[in-house]
């Protein structure tokens, strides 16, 4: 073994450099199986004719994701098929299966956020929101029907310890489960519920491909960074003639993938970004990406990531002297932001947000009252999203009985919802597309204002 060992050494010596190394080849066949998407003028009426035709739209939102026509992909061209505007249909058996012998609960399982992790304190507001679901559904059960039971574990750092998580909520007979905010582990656990046949509620994950793995058991009611895309193009581009805009975002899949529809949508205005700096989970000094953005002079720099890092980076690029406007989607909204930023440097900040919190309305003011005396605080829109997703399955379930199958059918039915957190319409994806807001920093505090309207867009020149 010994002489074997040497030779074998003494050969990685003698071999010429690259010899063990991948050795890049020119490729000499490139392939032209694609279309590269034109260029048009700004404001070009599309081709496409609008996907209207179909219930839960009501002809209110006529392209898919309610995207605005303006920024449509490839809106010259009218496509031979479109995907995810109708719902996957589920063919599988098990609306028959009778119910688990001796059952004395109805198990609902929450999957959680890691409670030492960045997303720990929406992740705790999160679980407030479900638990307060499910003890009032309890509190007014009828005489003879069982009572809601939340099992609820935490996710961790290591990867797949989601879908051990949705196996165990399956082997421990939970007829449905909630969660989670981080992007990478609600992908893992959907592909489980794919095997397990168990319908799973998003609340809080806005990454904008979550549902479009066209998987049939999932709904979420969180609005998508999509939607705070398209809001932001049009509110920058349209409303207030920004066209040299930075993008600041986290070197993660949330923020490669959240700020997508955004980089996409300016684009398709006509004012593609100048620059998309990355930044990584746990900076905080970007020394080298202020002078990069600050030598661009942009009119807009756009942040797309957690409050932790942003925050920092805000009060770093106005120290060295950038003047442009701050604008990100609804993460800046944290108290954190304005804490690290400091109230002067946030000043100004304009964010993407689901909806008014300041609103009026009975629903959402009676349930702030209900959070406040079982928890002591105010709800934020987590807890909120949290209430209405858990309020939707609570009602699946009592219509459908303990049967996993009949619970998919009824949540997937759901075509419109008026919760604590407002009016929800479901698109193909049985994803909430229903309208969003933005909200100001102005003299310390936020103010809430309603989407901008669309431009008439213009005829295409011949």
């Amino acid at each position: 073994m010994k002489k074997l060992f040497l030779v074998l050494t003494g050969l990685l010596v003698l071999a010429p450099a690259g010899w063990c190394a991948y050795e890049e080849k020119e490729d000499t066949t490139p392939s032209t199986n694609f279309i590269a998407e034109p260029v048009l003028p700004p404001g070009t009426r599309p081709a496409q004719k609008s996907e209207g035709d179909y219930p839960f739209y009501g002809g209110n939102y006529p392209f898919y994701g309610n995207v605005p026509e303006e920024m449509l992909p490839y809106r010259n061209i009218e496509p031979y098929y479109r995907y995810w505007l109708t719902r996957l249909p589920f063919y599988g058996p098990g609306r028959d299966y009778p119910a688990p012998p001796d059952l004395k609960t109805l198990r609902v399982g929450l999957l959680s956020p890691p409670p030492y992790g960045p997303e720990a304190v929406r992740g705790e507001m999160s679980k407030k929101g479900v638990m307060l679901a499910i003890e009032e559904a309890n509190a007014a059960r009828l005489p003879g029907e069982l009572p809601f039971e939340l099992i609820e574990k935490a996710d961790s750092p290591q990867w797949g310890s989601a879908a051990n998580i949705a196996i165990e909520f399956a082997d421990t007979n939970a007829l449905a489960f909630i969660g989670t905010i981080d992007g990478d582990a609600t992908h893992v656990a959907l592909r489980t519920v794919l095997k397990t046949e168990m319908f799973m509620v998003n609340c809080s994950d806005p990454d904008p491909s979550l549902t479009e793995t066209q998987i049939p058991w999932l709904l979420r009611d969180f609005p998508d960074n999509r939607q705070q895309g398209y809001l932001l193009a049009r509110l920058m581009v349209e409303e207030r003639g920004l066209t040299k805009i930075v993008v600041f975002r986290g070197n993660s899949r949330p923020g490669r993938m959240g700020v997508r529809p955004f980089v996409d949508a300016v684009r398709r205005l006509g004012h593609p970004v100048l620059q998309e700096i990355n930044f990584k989970d746990g900076d905080r000094t970007f020394d080298t990406q202020v002078a990069v953005i600050k030598q661009a002079n942009p009119e807009a720099v756009v942040f797309w990531g957690n409050p932790a890092e942003t925050g920092p980076a805000a009060a770093q690029l106005r120290a060295a002297g950038v003047k442009a406007a701050f604008y990100g989607f609804d993460r800046l909204v944290d108290p954190d932001f304005v804490k690290l930023a400091g109230p002067a440097v946030a000043e100004g900040t304009t964010a993407a947000y689901p909806f008014d919190p300041e609103k009026t309305d009975p629903s959402w003011t009676n349930f702030v009252a209900r959070f406040q005396k079982r928890y002591g605080m105010k709800p934020d829109i987590y807890a909120g999203y949290a209430y209405d997703g858990a309020q939707m399955l609570i009602d699946a379930i009592k219509k459908a009985g303990p049967n996993r199958y009949r619970i998919q059918d009824q949540m997937r039915a759901i075509n419109e919802y008026n919760g604590v957190c407002g009016y929800m319409r479901f698109d193909g994806r049985s994803d909430n597309i229903a309208p969003i807001v933005y909200a100001e920093y102005r003299q310390g505090c936020w103010h809430y204002f309603p989407p901008p309207k669309a431009k008439p867009p213009q005829t295409a020149a011949k």
